[in-house]
């Protein structure tokens, strides 16, 4: 994965130090929130060989719907917690192996 993209709660907090050294107050959730949806559009970009599918995390942070070329939704499913940043938290590693599946998943759609 891309360096920019936090994958564990380390490189949140470095994420969220350099972010505050260049004048960005952010909070620790929504670190989380975009690196998620990041993680996983780039999990779906590698396992299409492409841009192909467009994914989208929902304002909540509960479910992922993921939006073909055609413009058509295509597939959507759910964090196993309250939500994918809690999710994160809990177990980032498992989560990015989890989105790693579903996008290999949605590609064989």
């Amino acid at each position: 994965m891309s360096e920019l993209i936090p994958e564990n709660m380390d490189e949140v907090k470095l994420k969220m130090a350099r972010m505050l050294i260049d004048g960005h107050k952010v909070t620790e959730e929504e670190v989380i929130f975009q690196a998620v949806a990041d993680l996983f559009q780039d999990y779906l970009e590698e396992a299409e060989e492409g841009h192909y599918d467009t994914s989208k995390l929902a304002d909540d942070g509960m479910t992922f719907t993921v939006t073909g070329i055609s413009g058509r939704q295509i597939a959507e499913f759910k964090s196993n917690g309250e939500s994918f940043v809690e999710d994160f938290k809990k177990d980032a590693l498992d989560l990015c192996f989890r989105l790693e599946d579903e996008a290999q998943r949605i590609a064989l759609l």
